[in-house]
């Protein structure tokens, strides 16, 4: 009888907990988010994957975009602790894996291995040896804290006699295609990163004026809710219920904010040495030449449209052929001016190299179909037809962005109106050791620019070079020319000894 009482007591209170939750955190979108995560993620569908046909080309490029105003956003919230998890692993279990083994036999090429090698030295240490091996995972793990630094500040390239991270390497590439007199560059941090990042922005900017650098935080408002495996908000131990950061599609309320014609996105990683950054800056000019090029078109046909002066069969080919938007409809001046009337965003895409991540397709939405990047997560994996056309795709999605984001009148759209919320991510995660499920925003490429107008254009591999894992930071890509001789040449003397 005690022991049914307390159960009651306990059901009680806890229903009582989470009615108190509900109305300090705003029931209506609790409501929304456990519906989204009884009903599971919806799958898009795609018609096929983005082709030859589909990409756009341009015969010149032009510096005429640099006219308006650029900014680039680079999202930069993310520590570097899931790239060093072979260390962290290492650590653990001390067992020497292929990845463990290609870290210390190329040690002295890691590009920060100038913050290290006083140490090593000074304290004898055998690389080749358990004691030694663990002594220097210790030392950049946590003396140097690495596991625990925003990746905006891990030595990425390294030079003759110096070493540079992403920070330094987006500013450099920035500013040989932003417009030379408005230098504008903007980064998503975390809060507990904002005084180290501070600190760095203001070394990196001494003497140089032209250079404007601002900042952002994902906002609370958009954390999500978190769920047990029974769909029920996961209760905290002082009652509260869980909410977590809703994943990079938040970030569409931080580039909402941005003051610009043209903003320019790529991943804080994502960053070419100075000796390759040729194909990438022609390729950033590339993007922002094609899309310079459309806006004009597309505004042009707005204002025709809305003089009542146009001819409705070359608009209906242009958003057909050039834009590869098709509707199934008949195309009246309300339609045209519907899809026309929207963001714009050029993507750069490469060739599929069996990365993981997404992928431009063509979606059929119904009424029409359209170009959008989709997550494989976003594919029904178990329908055979969708399975053929994901896994004959050819492109992959290196985010490689250039978004024009200001209407025919020069006007800001709001970009929080072109988001998909049916794209949403579900994951499991854990907590503490629970297992939860975690609702992600549609991604910011993804759902978040769902309802944009999009082109997709083939961009070098060269320019894809992110750094998932720290031996990516080994890859010859990272040293330069003349660095890269010495390590041949050194090689050549031993191998004659």
């Amino acid at each position: 009888m005690l022991g049914d009482l307390n159960r009651t007591i306990d059901k009680i209170f806890k229903a009582l907990t989470l009615f108190r939750a509900i109305f300090t955190r705003g029931g209506i979108v609790m409501d929304q988010n456990i519906k989204r995560f009884k009903k599971g993620a919806k799958y898009v569908n795609i018609a096929s994957a983005v082709t030859r046909d589909h990409l756009t080309s341009i015969d010149h490029i032009s510096d005429d975009y640099s006219n308006l105003k650029c900014v680039k956003f680079i999202p930069a919230s993310g520590a570097a602790t899931r790239m060093f998890e072979d260390l962290y692993r290492y650590l653990e279990d001390k067992i020497d894996t292929e990845s463990i083994n290609k870290f210390f036999d190329e040690l002295e090429y890691i590009t920060f291995y100038e913050e290290i090698k006083d140490f090593i030295k000074k304290e004898k240490i055998d690389k080749n040896k358990t004691s030694g091996r663990l002594k220097i995972i210790d030392y950049i793990l946590n003396t140097m804290n690495y596991g625990n630094l925003p990746k905006a500040v891990i030595k990425m390239n390294s030079y003759k006699g110096y070493s540079t991270t992403p920070i330094e390497e987006h500013i450099f590439e920035g500013e040989r295609y932003l417009c030379p007199s408005s230098l504008n560059f903007h980064f998503t941090i975390s809060n507990n990163h904002e005084e180290l990042f501070n600190q760095y922005i203001e070394t990196v900017l001494k003497g140089r004026e032209d250079i404007k650098i601002s900042y952002s935080f994902q906002k609370p408002k958009t954390d999500t809710l978190a769920v047990d495996l029974d769909n029920n908000p996961f209760l905290l131990e002082d009652g509260s219920i869980l909410y977590r950061p809703g994943g990079h599609g938040a970030l569409i309320e931080n580039l909402n904010d941005i003051d610009g014609n043209i903003i320019f996105i790529k991943n804080i990683d994502n960053v070419c040495h100075r000796n390759y950054i040729e194909d990438t800056v022609n390729s950033k000019k590339k993007l922002a030449s094609i899309g310079y090029a459309f806006k004009e078109k597309i505004d042009g046909y707005i204002k025709a449209l809305l003089s009542d002066n146009y001819d409705i069969a070359e608009i209906k080919e242009f958003i057909s052929k050039d834009l590869n938007l098709n509707f199934k409809g008949e195309m009246k001046k309300d339609k045209a001016l519907f899809f026309l009337n929207r963001p714009l965003r050029v993507c750069g895409v490469v060739k599929n190299q069996g990365e993981p991540g997404g992928g431009p397709f063509l979606v059929d939405n119904g009424e029409y179909t359209d170009l959008q990047i989709c997550e494989k997560s976003e594919i029904d994996l178990n329908n055979k037809k969708q399975w053929k056309i994901l896994s004959a795709s050819e492109f992959f999605n290196p985010v490689d962005l250039v978004c024009f984001v200001k209407d025919h009148k020069g006007e800001k759209f709001n970009l929080l109106e072109y988001v998909n919320e049916e794209r949403y991510f579900i994951s499991q995660k854990t907590y503490k050791g629970k297992d939860i499920k975690a609702l992600e925003h549609p991604g910011l490429w993804n759902g978040a620019m769902d309802n944009w107008n999009t082109l997709f254009v083939e961009v070098p591999l060269n320019t894809f070079n992110p750094v998932k894992k720290v031996n990516d930071l080994l890859r010859p890509c990272r040293r330069s020319v003349s660095e890269m001789e010495e390590v041949y040449w050194a090689e050549v003397a031993a191998s004659n000894e």
